[in-house]
């Protein structure tokens, strides 16, 4: 009996080891905790943003210890690092002058000696906008206020150069600064567009404006051709537009609001007051070629007014009204007629 439940352990122990090993050899095995997860994917987050070739300028008043700040640059693949020292502001000009750096890593004086405003102050003059760090062993308020003035970071730590903090103000430093570069190029992408669409909507006016003439032209051909001999009567006065001869004192105020309304909310509950004006600009006797300069008067106005919005959505929008204005001004004529 003995022998045989010995044979038994045996068997199950040999089963129980080869698992073990399979186990050991399976994928499974290569997971790692939540804190080396989280270790992983801030050393993913760092190398993004820090370059293979990081170049680096130290300032301060004696050469940094920067072993192991290299070493954890080299931790997250910053293979070949280009660290550099100045040991004065004067020399850190004059490098700031000749070369391009990624970072600045600035010792604050905290002996009062030099005032560290007026250094940022200096680098941000000479057209520096590299990423600044500033690193102070105890805290101090007006290193406060110059980091905040000048667009810096404060790292406070004894550790100094060799806090292990100083690796994520520096991704944070970089990490802004990108942000504010993207904000820039983003600003002046929408500028450029604004400009076009503004553009494109000058365009617009004008060709509407040159069809409305033609339009004229060819319905009255002869109205726009004075018979020869005759001297036209619009050469004997200044040139006034029909539109600010004829159209009522109420109406442009009117239109402007309801042009307002209409690019704004669409023509789902404003059908009778598009009814309502086009009763009144029929009632004032107003062909259709004085309506259709009349709004595009008021589009004109409305165009120059928006400032940084869009103005392709004025157009279209106000396109949309001027159709369904002159629909609803042609019922108004026929009604007339027909009475």
């Amino acid at each position: 009996m003995n022998v045989q439940d010995d044979e038994h352990n045996q068997t199950g122990a040999a089963a129980f080891a080869d698992f073990a090993e399979r186990q050991s050899r399976s994928p499974q095995s290569d997971r790692l905790s939540p804190t080396d997860d989280a270790r992983v994917s801030s050393e993913q987050n760092h190398a993004s943003v820090i370059p293979p070739r990081f170049r680096l300028l130290f300032v301060s008043n004696q050469r940094p210890e920067w072993v192991g700040f290299a070493l954890r640059l080299d931790a997250i693949g910053c293979e070949e690092p280009r660290l550099e020292w100045a040991s004065n502001a004067e020399e850190m000009l004059k490098l700031l002058s000749n070369h391009s750096y990624d970072c600045l890593l600035i010792q604050a004086d905290v002996e009062g000696r030099h005032n560290c405003g007026e250094l940022l102050q200096a680098i941000r003059v000479s057209g520096c906008d590299e990423p600044i760090v500033l690193i102070s062993p105890v805290p101090d308020d007006r290193l406060t206020l110059a980091a905040c003035e000048f667009q810096a970071e404060l790292l406070v730590s004894p550790a100094g150069w060799d806090s292990p903090a100083l690796l994520d103000y520096v991704q944070r430093a970089l990490w802004v600064q990108q942000l504010q570069e993207d904000h820039h190029r983003l600003q002046v992408e929408n500028h450029r567009r604004l400009v076009r669409e503004r553009d494109e909507a000058e365009r617009l006016l004008n060709q509407q404006r040159s069809m409305v003439e033609q339009l004229q032209t060819l319905v009255y051909p002869g109205e726009l051709e004075p018979s020869a001999g005759e001297v036209p009567a619009e050469q004997s006065v200044p040139e006034v537009s029909m539109s600010d001869a004829q159209i009522p004192a109420d109406i442009p105020e009117y239109y402007h609001e309801l042009l307002r309304t209409y690019v704004i909310m669409g023509s789902g509950s404003l059908k009778d007051e598009i009814i309502q004006i086009a009763e009144l600009l029929a009632a004032a006797r107003l062909t259709s070629r004085q309506v259709l300069e009349f709004h595009l008067e008021c589009v004109e106005t409305i165009v120059r007014g928006l400032g940084n919005r869009s103005s392709r959505h004025v157009m279209s929008r106000a396109d949309l009204l001027a159709l369904e204005m002159m629909v609803h001004l042609g019922e108004c004529y026929q009604k007339r007629l027909s009475e």
